[in-house]
């Protein structure tokens, strides 16, 4: 009775507190002014619609005066980032110098991460560096290539999409990829592709839309609190342990609810003096990234807990109440995920008299 007493007000707590939090998380503020916009700008899956495809398809092709055409529509009905990035290659590739320079700019202040960032920002530099004095007229005539470049006339190839971008250049003096031309560096210097792009994209996608990871959502698992030991009255206990499943909710990218429901024993099973019980704890969870998109991380926490034990030989209870930190390590594997290892310990009350308890635990998460 008293176990129900403390542990449904205490559910009752943590379902509000997170569908609280939730309804935050997906509400706009007042005056008119949206959220967040960051679920709309990261999704690098975005197209742009159909005309936005069709642009992606002439640029390939090597039609950038028409693709500019259907960049320009595309951009009438979304503010896809990587329409920008894409039209002002191929204003680039046209000696459209100022409109490259806008759209480059777009691009950068609404994706400033972008995994191609670097390189935009090289070429936007390159290109606000030309000088001021030039007209914007679009393409020169062979001729005046000819004058402005002699015999090192250029060529470049486009390979464009919503993942990423590349862009290669070659010279009739010796055909060298120029490091200002490539958009993304590899360790070796080369051009990298579409595809190694798309799939770099798609790991950050992932790893915004994981709770585990970047993102918000729910989180569940399964513990095992082992080892754990008591120290009451002057004297530590056998070892104890527990068995508990967990069920969080990210709210943030760094702050997550946390709440585990188990069963807790000391001593050996079976025996006439071992101790066993159920447990409940809730607390909170800050997990601090180490690796790349949170592969890794520091996981640092604190929480209230309740056990309550009944003696096997004498069928005697009593409570324990304890308040628990928390500090280990965690890494995620693909986007969903986790295995986690931690330390823990902190203060305990029963009725009569007050200890402490220090563990460790491993445990194995699923981000949703």
């Amino acid at each position: 009775m008293r176990l129900a007493l403390f542990v449904l007000p205490l559910a009752g707590l943590l379902l509000s507190s997170s569908a609280a939090l939730a309804q935050s998380q997906g509400a706009a503020p007042s005056g008119g002014k949206k959220g967040s916009n960051s679920q709309f700008l990261l999704r690098r899956g975005e197209s742009g619609g159909a005309s936005g495809i069709a642009a992606r398809g002439r640029a390939r092709a090597g039609d950038c005066p028409g693709a500019l055409v259907l960049f320009d529509d595309a951009l009438r009905s979304t503010v896809e980032p990587t329409l920008f990035r894409d039209r002002g290659l191929c204003h680039e590739k046209l000696e459209h110098r100022f409109p490259a320079i806008d759209d480059y700019r777009a691009y950068l202040v609404a994706r400033p991460d972008a995994p191609d960032g670097d390189q935009i920002r090289e070429r936007l530099v390159r290109l606000e560096g030309l000088g001021g004095g030039e007209a914007e007229a679009g393409p020169k005539s062979e001729p005046e290539k000819d004058k402005a470049g002699g015999s090192a006339e250029a060529s470049a190839s486009f390979s464009m999409g919503e993942g990423g971008a590349s862009a290669s250049a070659s010279s009739k003096t010796g055909g060298k990829k120029k490091r200002g031309d490539v958009i993304g560096p590899s360790k070796d210097g080369d051009a990298r592709g579409y595809d190694e792009y798309a799939a770099d994209e798609r790991k950050a996608d992932e790893a915004e839309s994981s709770a585990l990871r970047e993102g918000t959502g729910f989180i569940a698992g399964a513990f095992m609190h082992v080892p754990r030991y008591y120290f009451l009255g002057g004297s530590a206990s056998d070892m104890a342990y527990s068995v508990d499943v967990t069920l969080r909710y990210a709210g943030s990218p760094s702050i997550t609810l946390v709440s585990e429901l188990g069963y807790s024993a000391i001593g050996t099973s079976g025996s006439v003096s071992a101790l066993g019980g159920p447990m409940v704890l809730l607390g909170g969870e800050l997990r601090i990234p180490i690796s790349a998109l949170a592969a890794d991380q520091i996981v640092l926490g604190a929480g209230a807990a309740f056990e309550h034990y009944t003696v096997a030989g004498t069928r005697l209870d009593f409570d324990f109440w304890s308040l628990k930190a928390r500090g280990g390590y965690r890494h995620v594997f693909g986007p969903r995920v986790g295995l986690e290892f931690l330390a823990d310990g902190g203060p305990v009350f029963t009725s009569d008299r007050s200890g402490a308890v220090l563990g460790g635990s491993v445990a194995l998460v699923v981000g949703f």
